[in-house]
């Protein structure tokens, strides 16, 4: 198969998760985000470098923001938000951590592909990316490797977001470049 063919069929497969996604659990996040005083994220593997990035805009929108797991990131308490992705839902580690915020008196907002998961009944608010992957089915239809096309849905849909977030604290590209590393 030719490279013009994977394109048209990673396309078509991002395609049909996205469009499966609904306005009223995107809101749902914009107003958890917003309404957090600090945003906490945790993810594992490929979806962790997805949530670094999306944390990354965070910042550069102006929200006070840590990854998990990284030395400099404070203590998690009420009024906090820990935003955890995992696409089965079932990733010990980020399942505990998820646990242990709400301990802490945090809000949790999930991101995985099923309702049914332990990482989605943890949850206060949940995002459904509405996808099977060979990680948790292997019989999965899909000509892409492993979860490709659920990790894709997720960057583009945490990209969408991160543009909603922007767009409702004011903040354009001029606003967001004075935040940029400048250290490259």
């Amino acid at each position: 198969m030719r490279l013009a063919e994977w394109i048209r069929h990673d396309l078509e497969e991002v395609g049909v998760i996205l469009a499966q996604i609904d306005d009223v659990s995107a809101e749902a996040m914009v107003a958890a985000i917003l309404a957090a005083r600090r945003v906490f994220v945790v993810a594992l593997g490929r979806s962790g470098l997805i949530l670094r990035m999306f944390a990354m805009r965070l910042m550069q929108i102006g929200l006070e923001v840590y990854v998990v797991g990284d030395v400099t990131t404070p203590a998690i308490a009420a009024d906090d938000l820990l935003i955890a992705l995992s696409g089965s839902g079932r990733t010990e580690t980020v399942v505990n951590l998820a646990r242990k915020a709400k301990a802490c008196g945090a809000q949790v907002l999930a991101i995985t592909s099923s309702q049914a998961t332990p990482l989605a009944e943890v949850a206060d608010v949940t995002v459904i990316t509405p996808a099977a992957s060979v990680k948790t089915e292997i019989a999965t239809p899909t000509r892409l490797p492993l979860a490709n096309a659920l990790e894709q849905a997720m960057a583009i849909y945490l990209d969408c977001i991160g543009a909603m977030l922007a767009a409702r604290r004011g903040q354009g590209n001029a606003a967001m470049m004075r935040r940029h590393a400048n250290l490259e």
